[in-house]
């Protein structure tokens, strides 16, 4: 318990420093917050709709049926109209360009005239997408679901070309062209109503819980790479008592540089397991995120990111000769690891390479797939194992190497 001594002093030189104290829990739950609001859009819960102007030009019977499908259209916000001096108006393709332009949509609807009369002939039409080309997901969101309502009616539109042709060679031309073509068409939006291939969705993995929200990403993410701050703060805080002869009194000690060491991490280590502590804590009590089925495996994944953590910053101290080149490097590898590792974002979407280097380099990946199995799918204690001792053997290397590199003076 010698080490016990050394962590005691530098634990209460540390919560003295209120200015210390609102870096560590204050400004992290300022940018989880910020983050998960800004980033809902990419979970179920909460997300953002995609609003989208709709200038229907043509206001034909069949043009109506395309917007009032697209308004049913979980996500789309259909904008026909807009207001002007207190009165609502019908959107106009002025006003749609005018939104694009000034930043405020990223795409609008366009359905030119005379589109039901060519769909009727069997003539070809489209619909056409007006877009911000320096935003790609609203406008290929609208031309995915355009593409579904395109398929539809051109199915419409052969079906009525079809239909004219054959009757009218089947009867040599006596039959009544416009009485055919709006029977195929009767007929055509029937069968489509009750098609004959739908799509069905199956769940491979349980989510636990009511839903996947954005705090479930961004206060484990974001917990992560705020405990690796603790290892820029250890390694300044280890190069600093160096400068100023403190290890030299401790070697006159009874105690073994192990347990010096160890008594330095300790501090760290507490400091990060309590900041994790404390964000789960508010994500939690403020904004309702559920903590899965296991409380127990949260407690071990936030002790295993903590010690891997710290001991990153005895590795750092032993690398490097100053403050500066500290500072410098650390800050480099904390943005690094916790941008590849998934803390900004899921690791869902970036390519397999790169997760596959995330697992080799960093220690968020391990620690984002232990709490991502037992936040979002409820798994125990036994299903984060492998997780935990990626981190643990990432924390036993670093001590070992930062140990036998370190100089005490």
């Amino acid at each position: 318990m010698k080490f016990w001594y050394v962590a005691s002093k530098d634990l209460k030189i540390q919560f003295k420093d209120r200015g210390a104290m609102i870096l560590l829990f204050v400004v992290p739950i300022v940018v989880i917050t910020i983050a998960s609001f800004a980033l809902s859009g990419m979970f179920g819960g909460g997300a953002a709709a995609t609003e989208v102007p709709l200038v229907d030009l043509d206001q034909s019977d069949i043009s109506r049926q395309v917007v009032a499908g697209l308004k049913e259209i979980d996500g789309l916000v259909i904008e026909d109209t807009f207001s002007e001096g207190g009165v609502e108006r019908a959107m106009t393709e002025e006003q749609a360009r005018k939104r694009i332009e000034d930043g405020d949509r990223a795409a609008a609807i366009l359905i030119p005239q005379s589109f039901g009369q060519k769909i009727e002939a069997g003539e070809q039409t489209e619909f056409i997408v007006l877009q911000d080309p320096g935003q790609q997901i609203a406008p290929s969101i609208v031309r995915g679901v355009l593409n579904g309502f395109a398929t539809s009616v051109s199915a419409d539109a052969i079906a009525v070309r079809v239909a004219v042709q054959e009757v009218m060679v089947a009867t040599r031309g006596q039959a009544n062209p416009k009485e055919i073509a709006q029977s195929a068409l009767a007929r055509s939006r029937e069968l489509w109503d009750t098609p004959a291939v739908s799509v069905r969705s199956e769940d491979v993995l349980v989510v636990a819980g009511q839903e996947i929200d954005p705090f479930k990403q961004n206060v484990p993410g974001y917990a992560v790479m705020f405990a690796l701050f603790t290892m820029m703060s250890g390694g300044t805080a280890l190069l600093s008592e160096k400068e100023l002869g403190t290890f030299r009194r401790l070697l006159a000690a009874p105690i073994g540089k192990s347990s010096i060491l160890a008594g330095k991490l300790l501090p760290n280590f507490i400091t990060a397991l309590l900041q994790i502590t404390v964000f789960f804590a508010f994500g939690h009590f403020v904004f309702g995120m559920e903590l899965g089925n296991s409380l127990p495996g949260l407690a071990i994944m936030a002790g295993a990111v903590a010690l891997a953590a710290t001991s990153m910053g005895i590795l750092m101290a032993a690398l490097v000769k100053t403050e500066a080149q500290l500072s410098g490097i650390s800050v480099l590898i904390i943005l690094a690891m916790s941008s590849l590792g998934g803390s900004w974002w899921p690791l869902d979407i970036v390519p397999d390479f790169m997760r596959t280097l995330a697992h080799l380099i960093t220690i968020n990946a391990w620690a984002m797939d232990g709490f991502k199995d037992l936040l979002w799918y409820g798994r125990g204690v036994a299903d984060i194992l492998p997780e935990v001792g990626a981190l643990l053997v990432i924390a036993t290397g670093a001590f070992s190497v930062g140990l036998w590199r370190f100089r005490f003076d």
